[in-house]
């Protein structure tokens, strides 16, 4: 059977391809019944590869447990044949990163920035308290949507992990650029390896450069392991700005702050408090905060 009509088989209708994977690929389909669009992501499952059947169940449990206005929506799972169909929300603006291009060479406002940041966290704060780390957090997957663009959307949870108890892991997985310290050495992490990447996906924000960079694999985890990072312009930003990303960037776990503290930093704290009442409604936000931007 091919692709056609196997999503027909669920009133699905492929309209573009809009990534592709080892296993499979992502489409841009319109839902027959409803006349919406969602994104499906289309696996075929390896029956050789146990690890890999028990990653897709993993994914799909833990969007299945989701709600929050900042992530992305589950919609259903179909198996067909030898694939595993996941239909989800379509976010109609891209994501940060491209956004963040769009920006280039100019400086993104600091009540720009603080504004998108505080919807990430908040959908971070949603993700830890139900003891789940995200582990590949960085601008793709950070996804916009709404008319206006401006509700964030945390996407990718392929490779989340949920903590059945306090007990920490060391399985090193994720985006090289953002991986934490305790991740390169191949320690122990918990939620504060998130913390960590968000700290880049902020500085990165500040100065459309990466917190760590380096032309090696080698090179990157001895950057990353010094915590070094060059200063944001502070004559753009406020120095609470930079606090908030030294804290961030603590090599040291313990020292990072958790989500809870970050949302109730004075720099954020108005902004969050806004977006917080706000969360989800495309209008209200646009027109309390664009006029700013």
């Amino acid at each position: 059977m091919d692709i056609t009509e196997r999503f027909k088989l669920h009133k699905l209708i492929v309209l573009r391809t809009i990534g592709k994977g080892t296993y499979g690929n992502v489409y841009l389909c319109e839902k027959r019944n409803k006349k919406s669009l969602a994104v499906v992501k289309d696996i075929e499952l390896n029956t050789k590869l146990q690890n890999h059947n028990k990653e897709i169940a993993n994914e799909i449990k833990i969007l299945a447990t989701m709600s929050h206005p900042n992530i992305i929506k589950f919609y259903n799972c179909y198996y067909e044949e030898k694939h595993v169909m996941i239909c989800m929300e379509y976010a109609t603006k891209g994501n940060l990163a491209e956004y963040m291009f769009e920006r280039c060479p100019n400086l993104i406002k600091q009540t720009e920035i603080l504004f998108y940041f505080s919807q990430v966290l908040l959908g971070v704060r949603y993700i830890h308290n139900l003891d789940i780390i995200h582990r590949n957090l960085k601008a793709e997957n950070i996804l916009l949507t709404g008319t206006h663009g401006v509700i964030v959307k945390i996407g990718d949870f392929g490779i989340s992990k949920m903590l059945a108890s306090a007990k920490k892991t060391s399985t090193v997985i994720g985006t090289p650029y953002y991986l934490a310290p305790e991740l390169c050495e191949g320690k122990p992490y918990d939620t504060k390896s998130d913390v960590w990447a968000l700290g880049c996906m902020l500085y990165e924000m500040c100065t459309h450069k990466r917190a760590f960079d380096s032309e090696s694999l080698v090179g990157l985890v001895k950057v990353i392991t010094s915590g070094n990072v060059h200063p944001i312009d502070m004559t753009v930003y406020d120095r609470g700005l930079q606090d908030l990303i030294d804290s961030m960037l603590s090599v040291i776990p313990d020292k990072r702050p958790t989500i809870k503290e970050l949302l109730g930093r004075p720099i954020l704290l108005p902004t969050v408090y806004t977006v917080y009442l706000d969360a989800g409604n495309d209008e209200l936000l646009y027109a309390k905060f664009c006029k700013c931007f």
